[in-house]
Order: C-alpha cells, then structure tokens, then sequence
C-alpha cells in the first residue's frame, strides 16, 4: 500500500510536474501568440487609419484647390495661384503617404490608382486657369469651371476619395474585428488553461502554484495587452467610449476627451444628451433608446457642439458587448466628418448653383452628345416650348423637325469637325413660334481629344433685330430731319471733338474740302460777343455742368465766306442709357431777321411815330430810374413844353404842315441838349424834357430859354415860313419832391401858369 500510495504519488507528482510545465509552456504560448496577435492586428488598424487620414486629406486639398481656382477666376487674387499651388502640393504628399501604406490588397491597389488618375486629371484640368490672369478671360474661366466636364473631374475625384475612404473603413472594421478575435481567443485560451489549471491544483499544491504563477503571467501579458489597445485607442482619430449596460460611460479614449472635456461618468452621458443639435436629438436618443432596449443597430449622423461651442457633424455607431449571452455594454464610436459633410454639401450646392444660373439665363442651354441627342436642357426651354421643349434622349432632329433641321446641317458638320459656330438663324418656326435666334455650338471633347459632344446655346434677338430696324429708321428720319431745318446742328464728344453737322452747319461753317469732323469745336465756331471780342460758345460749359445752356444775349457767328450772322446757340449735354454724359449737341439760330424785326418793333414801341423822339412810357421809365439813383447832393429838372400857335398853323396850312413843324421842332430840341439828357414828345404839340442831374434851378431855366429861342425860329414848309411860340413849365427834383408824377403834374401845372400870363415865358411854381 505505501509503496501503491508512492507510486501514485510519483505518478501525481511527475503528472503535476509536466501539467506545470505544460501549462507554463502554453501560457507563454498564448501570451506571446496574444501579444504578436495585437500588435498585428495594431499595425494593420494603423496602417489603415493612416491610409484613411491620408485620404480624407486629400479630399480636403481637392477642396482648396477649388477654392483657390475660384479665387483666382472671380477675383484675380495674387494669392489664389500660391495656395493652389501648395494644396498641390500637399494632395501629392498626401497621396505619397497613401501609396507608401499599400498592402499586397489588390482591390485598395486599384482603388489608389484611380484615385491617383483622377487627382492628376484635376490638376491638369485646373493647371491652365493659371499660366495667365483671369480678368480678360473671367467670363470663359467661369463658363469652363461651370462646365461638365470640369464638374465631372471633381465628382471623379469626390468618388475615388470616397470609395477608398469606404474601403479603409472596411478593412479597419475587419482588422479590429480580428483584434477582437485574437482577445476572444487568448481568453478562450486563457479560460481553457485556468480550467485545466484548477483541476491540476486538486491534484497537487505544487501544481496549483505553478498555475496560480502562469495566471498571474497570463494576466500581466494580458494587461499589457490592454494598455497598448488604449494607446492605439487614443492615437486613433475616434472618440470611443464605453458605457455599461445603462447608457453609463466607464471608459473613453483620449479624442473622445476632446469632445467631452475632463467629464466622466454620468456627467458624459447628460453633456452629450444636451450637446446633440436640438433638430437631431430625439432621432438620436430614439435610436440609442433602441440599442439600449432592444439591441437594435445604432448608427447616425448628427450635429454636435463640443467643449468648445463650435458645432461638428458626428458619425456614431455603437455595438453591443455581450457576455454570456446578456449585454454587458456598449462601445460607442464617433467620427467627427464636418470636412466631408461640407463638401458634399458644397459639391451638391455646386450643382444646385450651376443648375439655377443656366435656368435664370433667359437663353437656350444644352448639351448635345456626339450623336446629336439632347443631355442636358435648361428651363428656359419649357418656358419657350412647354410641353414640347425637348426631353432627354431625343434628337436634335426630332426637335427642330426635318425642314429646320436641313437648314442647321453646315454649322452641324462643321462644330463636328471640332470647329465652334455662331450663326443667325432668321425667322426660325419651332413648334408655333416665329423667332430670330442668335445660335452658339461649341464643342466638347473626351479625355482622349476627340469629339465627344457640342453645347448650343440660342438667344431670342427678335425684340433687338425689330429695335435695330427702329433705331436705323429713327436714325434715317433724324438725318433728315435735322437737314431740313434752317439751324445749324453740332454734336461732339465729351472733349468738344466734333463728331456730326447738319447741311445748315456745313453750309455756313465749312468752305469746300474742308474737314470739321474730328475737330475741336472752337476750331470750326467762331463767335463774337457785342463788342466784337471773340467768345467761347456754350457747348462746352453744358458738357461740364452737364445742363442746358441758353445764351439769350445774341452774338455774331463769323461764317465760312468771312461774312457775319447774328445768332443764337443754345447747347445741351448728351447722355447715354445710365446718365452719364458722353457729348453734347449745339444749336446756332440765326437771328438776323428776328432781331431786325425786334429792334423795329422795340424802335416803334419806345418812340414817337412823327419825330422819332421818345414817347410818354420811355420818359416815365427813364425819370423813374434817374429819380431812383438820384443822389443826396445832386437835382434834376423836369420841363414841361407846350408850343403856342400851333392850332392856327394847322387850321391855315393843314396837318401836313403842323407834323412837319413838329419834326423840325424835335430836331431842333435835340441839338440843344446834352447826351444824358431826354427830350420826349407826349402827344399833339406837348413836349417834355428831363435834364440829367445835377443841375440847378437857374440852369433849367436857361435851358428852358434855349429852347423858348429855338422856337421862335420860322419853321419852313413847301418854302413857306411857319411862326409858333413856345411855352415851359419847370420842375425840379429833390426840391418839388422825388415822385414821378408828381414832378410831371407840377412842371404841367407852370406850363399853365406860363400860358395864362402872356405864353412865350418859363414858369416855376
């Protein structure tokens, strides 16, 4: 039995010895196996998330270059090239750190070589904007940039970006599905090796140390294990946290810090409830609700405001940790993709700009392929056709129909032989509808230079060509019209350079093979003012006051032929459609005529009919004025004539007679006073005399005296001798005070007085 009982001791001992050396074998085993697992599976999660940043980039260096392209074409920005230039740059570094993360994946292989074509498309594409300034050529720039197949470039680049972002995000989700496999196994393993251990130590204490040993060993390998997930955790760009089987978050990683701030807990999980855009919370708390609840998938795409206010789009998926069957708890992951969320939001708001710029333009807009079948349309299209506007699919034949179709044949085969056509298409029939087009073909071109399409574009110019015809008849009519009338017409630009003249201005101005168009004005007008000093005309002064000006006084305007003409101008600024002043237009009347007819008529209506001597209204106007400036030291004198005698000589010899008495009579008064002075017949034999100041009392009265003589010389008609007397009233001004009428009634009032006591004499009251 002792020896029974040491053999099987030995036995036990010699079994326990080699399941502890088995098991100390197998736990370094599936430690080192765990350890080179994870750090595998690390590098390949890496390489991955490098591949997926690098990418993501590259988006966002596509995204510059647009902008910077843009920036060059709208505002010519110096700056805009450099910045290109460096997202280049940076797109090509980019793509170096992509190529360099290859694996033997002949499917990312080809991903990453589409990407490569695409993006050097992109350059090339955009290359020429560049090699000069954007200004003489902006609207063309604009036009290309708008275009297709510019537009297809980026969305090639777009999708190649996207498919390989899509792929990377794949094989990450394989490989951490394989670093949670390689720890599924090392614990299974490690499940496995405990058991077995646990059953060795009820065999033998030695046993059971030895495997307590291996355990602690496991756990070690285990933990280390762990701390490097955490260090990869936190070196990834995602914000991972996880939370028990509550919604509590126990754990997160470095980025998901950056998100919430030093928060744990339950303060995680309220700061994140309340930060979620308030439009995208229930949504998201629903779903949560049913991951929480009922295991359902959770992923969405939310707004979120971090630590710092300024919101981000988030991409969050969760997954369930079950263990043994019931849910442990969550690991939630959020990607922060406001760069990609911008630009597919900037690539859809592209196409929504692009798509309303060619429906607001009130053109035809469309794109043909090379088998003349309609692309692309714009609305202007139904608004001309309605419902036959042409759909997509159909031919331009079909369209247009076989006669105008016939008719578009050689601009057609030409824009086919890579040529672009502009063309006139005159009234032009289109399902019911008359008008004259202004057509456009361009033509497209595939990567490979060859015809792959044609842009048309067509312009309704009916209203212009019926304007045209208008303005060339109003144009004709003015011509005539200004030919016709008896002023001379002038019209130059803003620096007085003559550009147009009626017959009338040629005529007057111009002596033969002389040239006036293109001229300054005052080089052809030659105008002089009233004392012959020569005088700029009013045209240029309307230019620069930019209004009508109207020179009333006359002046004289020296001709062609040396002689003068007395006229008029009148000059007005000419101003095109916005205001602005461009020219102006002179006018010259003559005014020779009517100002001879206005001095006669002036001559008639200023004086006495018989004697040429001023009337009653010009004396009153002229003794008003001298009253006005009379001054304080100064007189005048206002003497009142009557002749004596006169009556009889026209009952004796008749009124033929008396009016030749008077005339000489009036001659004789103005011979006998001063230039200042004004002698004015009043009617029948009544004269007066207003003598300028200053004069005194006595002086009028020897004036009066003068004039009493100079009547009573003989007047002479038919050679016989006429005898009248004359008497004078006399009034004087400041003395008999400073009124008009006053001073008449009172020189009157003498002229009685001088008359009822003997006639012949001067009286002063």
């Amino acid at each position: 039995m002792p020896q029974e009982r040491h053999a099987r001791l030995t036995r036990l001992v010699d079994r326990s010895s080699k399941a502890s050396v088995a098991l100390v074998v197998l736990l370094t085993l599936a430690g080192v196996a765990t350890a080179m697992g994870l750090l595998a599976t690390q590098r390949i999660v890496g390489k991955r998330y490098e591949v997926l940043i690098a990418t993501q980039a590259i988006g966002q260096d596509v995204h510059d270059m647009r902008a910077a392209i843009g920036a060059w074409v709208l505002r010519d920005d110096p700056n805009a090239s450099l910045n290109w230039h460096q997202a280049v740059a940076s797109g090509e570094s980019h793509f170096a750190t992509v190529q360099a993360s290859l694996g033997s994946d002949a499917h990312e292989k080809a991903l990453v070589t589409a990407l490569g074509i695409s993006l050097q498309q992109r350059v090339d594409s955009a290359a020429p904007f560049l090699t000069h300034s954007a200004a003489p050529e902006r609207q063309r720039h604009i036009e290309e940039l708008m275009g297709a197949d510019y537009q297809s470039r980026n969305d090639a680049v777009a999708r190649d970006v996207t498919a390989l972002a899509a792929y990377e995000r794949m094989r990450l989700q394989r490989g951490q599905f394989r670093q949670d496999l390689v720890l599924s196994v090392a614990g299974v393993v490690l499940v496995a090796l405990v058991l077995w251990s646990v059953i060795t130590l009820r065999r033998a204490r030695y046993t059971a140390r030895s495997l307590v040993d291996g355990w602690r060993d496991a756990l070690d390998a285990t933990q280390r294990g762990r701390a490097e997930l955490h260090a990869f955790t936190d070196a990834a760009p995602l914000a991972v946290f996880h939370v028990n089987a509550y919604g509590v978050p126990q754990w997160q990683n470095a980025q998901a810090n950056a998100w919430v701030g030093s928060r744990t807990g339950r303060d995680v999980a309220d700061f994140m409830r309340e930060n979620i855009e308030e439009a995208d919370r229930e949504r998201v708390l629903e779903a949560w609700r049913l991951l929480v609840t009922e295991g359902k998938r959770f992923e969405q795409v939310f707004r979120f405001h971090g630590t710092d206010r300024l919101t981000v789009w988030a991409h969050a998926h969760a997954t369930p940790v079950v263990d043994g069957g019931a849910t442990s708890g969550f690991v939630a992951v959020l990607q922060d993709i406001t760069g990609a969320r911008m630009l597919q939001e900037e690539l859809d708001h592209s196409r929504k700009r692009l798509r309303r710029m060619t429906d607001a333009i009130p053109a035809l807009i469309g794109r043909l392929d090379q088998d003349e079948t309609y692309r692309f349309v714009n609305a202007t299209y139904r608004q001309w056709f309605g419902d036959a506007a042409p759909r997509i699919g159909q031919t331009l034949r079909e369209f247009v129909g076989e006669a105008n179709y016939q008719r578009l044949v050689p601009m057609l085969a030409r824009v086919h032989h890579g040529q672009a056509v502009r063309f006139e298409m005159n009234q032009m029939k289109l399902h019911g509808k008359y008008f004259t087009g202004d057509v456009t073909y361009t033509p497209e071109y595939d990567d490979a230079g060859a015809f792959h399409g044609f842009y048309v574009m067509v312009t309704d110019v009916s209203e212009r060509k019926k304007l045209e015809e208008s303005l060339f008849a109003a144009k004709e009519l003015a011509q005539v019209t200004l030919d016709s009338i008896g002023d001379a017409v002038l019209t130059t630009d803003t620096t007085g350079t003559i550009t147009f003249l009626n017959q009338r201005a040629e005529s007057l101005l111009l002596r033969p093979t002389m040239r006036a168009r293109g001229m300054p004005i005052e080089s052809v007008v030659h105008l002089r003012d009233m004392h012959d000093q020569p005088s700029d005309s009013s045209l240029l002064r309307a230019i620069a006051e930019e209004r009508t000006v109207d020179m009333l006084q006359p002046r004289q305007l020296l001709l062609a032929d040396g002689t003068r003409l007395d006229i008029e101008d009148v000059a007005a600024p000419i101003r095109d459609r916005e205001g602005h002043v461009v020219g102006g237009v002179l006018v010259l009347r003559d005014v020779s005529v009517a100002r001879a007819v206005a001095d006669r008529m002036r001559q008639l209506a200023e004086s006495d009919t018989l004697t040429g001597l001023p009337n009653r209204l010009v004396f009153e106007e002229r003794l008003k004025a001298a009253l006005a400036h009379l001054k304080a030291a100064d007189s005048l004198a206002v003497l009142y004539m009557d002749l004596d005698g006169f009556k009889a000589v026209n009952d004796v010899h008749g009124h033929a007679a008396g009016d030749e008495l008077l005339r000489q009579f009036a001659e004789r008064l103005l011979r006998r006073t001063r230039k200042a002075d004004t002698v004015c017949r009043l009617g029948g034999d009544e004269f007066v005399a207003l003598l300028a100041p200053p004069i005194s009392l006595r002086e009028a009265m020897v004036r009066a005296e003068d004039f009493i003589d100079a009547a009573s010389q003989p007047f002479f008609w038919n050679g016989l001798p006429l005898h009248v007397t004359l008497s004078v009233g006399i009034s004087t001004a400041p003395q008999h005070g400073v009124d008009a009428l006053a001073l008449v009634r009172r020189a009157d009032d003498a002229l009685y007085e001088a008359k009822a006591t003997g006639k012949n004499k001067v009286a002063v009251l």
